[in-house]
Formats: structure tokens, C-alpha cells, sequence
């Protein structure tokens, strides 16, 4: 890792990333995929109203319940859900859950019995967590809780559970990004994807603009903690340069590519540089180059708002079924029109 000091200020540390045409050396498949992806729903999609359900808001936001959203992701025609932990009654961001535990399990069996029935499968879950805070206290809290909800993921039958690698902390810039990777991101999720090995659930870590905001990050940090168990949730809205605001001007179709050997899971995003621009995903780029790897997992589309957004769930009269159901077109428009066509 190369780490360069400014002769002006010794605390200032750069980040130095490696190019992504280092590591999309051989990525990329001879054979061309000419099948169907299976598509899935993010819950964090309606935050809004699903926040607006377990609060009880009096914003005016329409509310709707985890059971109900399975329902409409049925009817919509995804093939999976992604149920995040935020929505599961009695989860909490930084404490362990204030439900009893068989409790919390009932309720996840019913969400996988109610899947079950529908025949609609479970993709992954995931919690937030900051494995980069400088507080050991509250990164031996974030793994006791990944344990936790990884207990629950057993439960509800997610196949993988979501991860963040942590936010850049304070004190980034009297250390750096390497020591700051290796002695409190590294550790953590080592011993997350051991667990996880031991239940059967395997560790999606997300690139989320955060301490992995590009692939040569996230592939250096999957190569230091060295486990079969840890892959990635492929976040196609947050590849940008270390410490930016947004990914205008980045080239992130590339650092998609990059990841996609280590990827269990995706979150495909309106939007590739961020909610606050304008620049919309191309989505037949992101399904060609996909169609040229070995990844045939779920796909999950999630849908974000920013307080400016004339469509914001907050000023609607019901949830944003139909503006989520119009990204699952263009979705499945872009898969189906790349089956036979090539860069």
C-alpha cells in the first residue's frame, strides 16, 4: 500500500489507490451468459414507510410492514426479497435487540413461512455496523451484534448477511487508511466470516462510499482478511474516489467489473454516483459486462430519495410501489436486451 505524506501538513495521508485495470486482468470471461438473472427487492427501498410502520409516524409518510412488502414483491414479479434487519421488530443500530430473542426468531420464521408459501425466496439481510470506529468497545459490540443477527439470518433462511466496512473515522488523519484496515476492519470481519462459516451464512461486506469507496479497497481488504466466507455486496451506486463526495466522474462500471469475482450479493442502484446527481445507471453496460462473469446470484435492486425528490415517499398517498416497479422494468428490459449482445 502506498501512503504518501504531504511535506506540508505530516498528519495529511493520501490514499493512493492501485488502477482498477490492475485487477480486471482476466475478470472477464471468454463465454458470454445468455440465461436469465434472478432479480430481487432490497427492503431499504421503502425505508421511508417502513420506518414510518415500526415508529408510528405522524409525518404523513404512508406505513407499510415487512409482511406486506414480501406480498408486493410477488406480485410485482421479483424472484427474491432482501430483508434488512432494520425491519425486523426489536432490531436496533447500536445496542443488541430490545425484543427477547425467540421472539424475534418467531416473527423471521413467519417471514420465511410466508416466503415459503409465496414461493418467493430470501436473498440475504444486513445490519449497520462500523468496524473502522476507533472505539474497541463498539467494534466488539458490532461483532457480538453481527453474531446475533447472523442466529437470526439462520432463522429466516437469508442465504447471506450484510455488512459495512465503517466510516471514515476522525482519526484518519493522524493514522491512515492501511493501519486503520488492517488493525479494526480486518480483525472484525475475520471473526464475522468465521462465525458465519459455522452457521452456514456467508459475510457480504458493502462498498458504501465509506472505507471502501473503491474496488482496489475492497479487494485489498478481502485479501487481508484471507476467508472463504467473506465476498461482497456489490453496491453499484457508491465506487468513487477515497474521500469524495459523490462518483461524478468516476469510472465505477469498471470497479463493478473488478468485484464481481468476490460478489455474493448486489444492491443495483438508480443512480451510480451517488443519490444527490443526476446521471442515471446504464443498465444494459452494467448487465453486458456482468453476462461476460460466472455470477448467477440474485440481484437486487435498491431505490433511494433524497428531501428534494418530487416522488419522495413522504409525499405520497401510498408506498412507492410504482416507481419501484418501473426500476424492476427497466431492469429486467436491460437483462433480457443484453442476452445477445456483446462489447
Amino acid at each position: 500500500m502506498n501512503i504518501e505524506k504531504s511535506t506540508e501538513n505530516s498528519s495529511d495521508e493520501v490514499y493512493q489507490q492501485i488502477p482498477t485495470s490492475h485487477y480486471l486482468k482476466n475478470v472477464r470471461n471468454e463465454s458470454y451468459y445468455t440465461g436469465d438473472y434472478k432479480l430481487g427487492l432490497n427492503f431499504y427501498s421503502f425505508s421511508h414507510n417502513l420506518m414510518s410502520w415500526l415508529q408510528g409516524s405522524t409525518d404523513g409518510t404512508p406505513p407499510v410492514d415487512t409482511m406486506q412488502l414480501i406480498r408486493y414483491a410477488k406480485e410485482a414479479g421479483f424472484d427474491s426479497v432482501d430483508v434488512t434487519a432494520y425491519y425486523i421488530p426489536g432490531y436496533e443500530n447500536f445496542t443488541l435487540p430490545t425484543k427477547p430473542v425467540e421472539e424475534i426468531f418467531t416473527y423471521v420464521r413467519d417471514i420465511k413461512k410466508l416466503a415459503e408459501e409465496l414461493g418467493i425466496a430470501i436473498s440475504g439481510t444486513g445490519i449497520k455496523n462500523d468496524f473502522a470506529d476507533p472505539s474497541d468497545e463498539r467494534r466488539a459490540l458490532d461483532v457480538e451484534r453481527v453474531k446475533y443477527w447472523i442466529d437470526v439470518a439462520v432463522e429466516m433462511g437469508a442465504p447471506v448477511i450484510r455488512v459495512f466496512n465503517g466510516e471514515i473515522p476522525p482519526d484518519l488523519k493522524s493514522s491512515d487508511w492501511e493501519t486503520i484496515a488492517k488493525e479494526r476492519i480486518v480483525p472484525a470481519l475475520r471473526e464475522c466470516a468465521e462465525y458465519g462459516a459455522t452457521k452456514g451464512i456467508k459475510i457480504g461486506m458493502q462498498n458504501h462510499g465509506d472505507m471502501t469507496s473503491t474496488a482496489d479497497q475492497v479487494i485489498r481488504i478481502l485479501q487481508w482478511v484471507d476467508h472463504p466466507n467473506l465476498g461482497v455486496v456489490n453496491d453499484t451506486g457508491c465506487y468513487k474516489t477515497f474521500q469524495a463526495k459523490t462518483g461524478e466522474d468516476y469510472d465505477w462500471y469498471d470497479d463493478i467489473e473488478a468485484v464481481i469475482p468476490y460478489t455474493f450479493n448486489f444492491q443495483v442502484k438508480r443512480k451510480p454516483a451517488g443519490p444527490n446527481t443526476e446521471e442515471l445507471t446504464d443498465l444494459e453496460e452494467f448487465f453486458t459486462r456482468l453476462r461476460y462473469s460466472n455470477y448467477r446470484g440474485y440481484i437486487p435492486l435498491e431505490t433511494l430519495w433524497v428531501n428534494a425528490d418530487t416522488n419522495h415517499p413522504k409525499y405520497l398517498s401510498e408506498p412507492p410501489y410504482e416507481q419501484v416497479s418501473d426500476f424492476l422494468a427497466l431492469i429486467k428490459s436491460a437483462s433480457e436486451s443484453t442476452k445477445h449482445h456483446r462489447l
